[in-house]
């Protein structure tokens, strides 16, 4: 389970190459007192960067990040991803990989 409890939480995707494009997939249920309210985010990537994938919850909110999917559809450019945690203060990478062309990770909170 990977929960955002606070405005100053994300989750974010570091690039290390201008591949032709790397695909995020990011579900998650934000939880505020009794009303559960599911969402997603799709993201496109095509620069060495660090990306927000997760956004940060609004206040009174908890987030729970249920899945995070991360392809590779470049033809011939390998690319390190990290995915991190931040409060706003410490990042912390979860994990990190390098995707060849046409591979993909994934995170589901069952494993």
């Amino acid at each position: 389970m990977l929960l955002l409890t606070s405005t100053s939480d994300l989750v974010r995707l570091t690039t290390s190459a201008a591949a032709s494009t790397i695909e995020v997939h990011t579900s998650y249920i934000d939880v505020s007192g009794s009303t559960i309210t599911p969402g997603r985010t799709n993201t496109l990537i095509a620069t060495a960067t660090t990306t927000t994938i997760v956004a940060s919850p609004a206040a009174a909110t908890q987030r729970n990040v249920k899945a995070i999917y991360v392809t590779n559809n470049s033809s011939g450019t390998n690319c390190t991803v990290a995915v991190s945690h931040t409060d706003g203060t410490n990042a912390i990478e979860l994990m990190q990989f390098v995707l060849l062309p046409g591979e993909n990770l994934g995170y589901r909170e069952d494993g």
